[in-house]
């Protein structure tokens, strides 16, 4: 039992008392070529229209320090420690930030800065046109770089030897919402796939150009027919969120949002297709969905917050990150949170701390579905770096906030009638 026989408040209360303690010594002596402490970067935009997002992903990465760092009793995650706090070597871990202000042009100078003082390997939490030079730079830098948000397919194409990536693919995304519509069907319910998209510029068009062939291929392969592509849906411009007779009863539409503005129109669809056909929203910005007054839209997700709730280790882990930090643990901060925890296990199992040796205990980390905060089946990471255990769940709004509804051995409640 991960949380050895306590109960998940008992254990989060005392937790979270530990936490906010000193750290406790332990009396084991580092050997004297281990260092002191290790390094780990974080880019994340401290700055800039992005600056709330820098601020959660930075909670999170902290308080993975800190779980490492401190030595708490009934730790919730069983990393492979020896006695005491810090790394299986006596070694403690210490955070330092680079600021990227969410402008691909200052990832490169950040990510120098944060090797020449001393990261060994880097997190990043930032947008996709941030992420695609950090990947790059890393690369040459030659040090891991763990990607906390990035879903896109198109980093599968980079053959980055060092760019690891947590979240569930955009592709995979696409398999839960047809696996659900599968589910729901029945006798033939819903037979036509359709698309509602907006029209995003730079790396988020082609994330989209990428989801809309995804929605296609995987479509037909599980035997629905699909929409040409010169009936998608319009997430953008003066028709926005209009079905204009491009939906009729018996189709699903899956909605690829890039953007808050986006989010809210694949809403403004669900509403006027109430009855008539379901909306699925995917994309990076489904999260936006939060913010849109009476939601009818489905969203697939790599979080869920009610999940969260019922998940023992998410429970302590939550009541932790509250008592720190005096709020509760965002979908950035859960996924920073990981991100950094994943690159602290590769480090406590690497035969040093040189770059390639982090490097390869990263690519070497299996991480089960017991162990995470997340709604995934683990952590393990395939040759381009994609973690082939990360899935994704479909929610749904209730009154009380959104509801898993898929897979059904995660859902707290039957599924509506879509």
């Amino acid at each position: 039992m991960l949380t050895r026989g306590l109960r998940p408040a008992v254990t989060a209360l005392v937790l979270a008392s530990a936490f906010l303690m000193s750290a406790c010594t332990s009396g084991d002596t580092p050997r004297s070529s281990v260092p002191a402490t290790i390094a780990i970067g974080l880019l994340v935009p401290t700055s800039g229209a992005n600056a709330a997002l820098g601020q959660q992903a930075t909670l999170g990465a902290k308080l993975a320090v800190e779980l490492v760092n401190r030595d708490i009793p009934a730790q919730p995650l069983p990393l492979p420690l020896g006695p005491g706090a810090g790394l299986r070597s006596g070694a403690k871990l210490t955070l330092i930030t680079g600021n990227t202000d969410s402008a691909p042009e200052k990832v490169e100078k950040e990510a120098t800065r944060l090797v020449d003082e001393g990261a060994v390997a880097l997190v990043v939490a930032d947008t996709i046109d941030v992420a695609l030079p950090a990947g790059r730079v890393t690369d040459l830098l030659g040090v891991s770089l763990v990607d906390a948000l990035s879903t896109s397919d198109t980093f599968g194409e980079l053959n980055r030897i060092g760019h690891f990536r947590i979240q569930p693919s955009d592709r995979r995304m696409v398999s839960t919402a047809l696996d659900l519509l599968y589910r729901q069907r029945g006798g033939g319910q819903y037979k036509r796939i359709v698309t509602a998209a907006g029209s995003p510029a730079g790396p988020l068009a082609d994330e989209a150009a990428a989801l809309k062939n995804s929605i296609e291929d995987l479509s037909l392969a599980a035997g629905y027919e699909v929409a040409g592509k010169d009936h998608v849906v319009p997430l953008a411009g003066s028709e926005a969120g209009q079905p204009g007779g491009l939906v009729t009863k018996g189709d699903a539409v899956l909605a690829i949002v890039t953007s808050a503005a986006e989010a809210s129109a694949a809403n403004e669809l669900a509403i006027k297709l109430k009855g008539a056909a379901p909306v699925i929203a995917i994309g990076p910005a489904v999260a936006a969905l939060d913010l849109v007054k009476n939601p009818a839209v489905l969203r697939a997700s790599g979080w869920s917050n009610e999940f969260a709730a019922r998940n023992p280790i998410a429970q302590v882990v939550g009541a932790m990150y509250e008592q720190a930090f005096h709020t509760k643990l965002t979908e950035v901060a859960a996924d920073a949170f990981m991100a950094t925890l994943v690159l602290a296990m590769a480090m406590d199992q690497s035969v040093d701390y040189s770059k390639q040796a982090v490097r390869n205990a990263v690519q070497q980390v299996k991480l089960p579905a017991t162990q995470t905060i997340m709604p995934w089946n683990g952590v393990r990471f395939d040759g381009n770096g994609a973690n082939q255990l990360a899935a994704g769940v479909v929610e749904q709004r209730w009154p009380n906030g959104y509801l898993v509804i898929h897979p059904a051995e995660l859902a707290a409640t039957p599924t509506l009638n879509l």
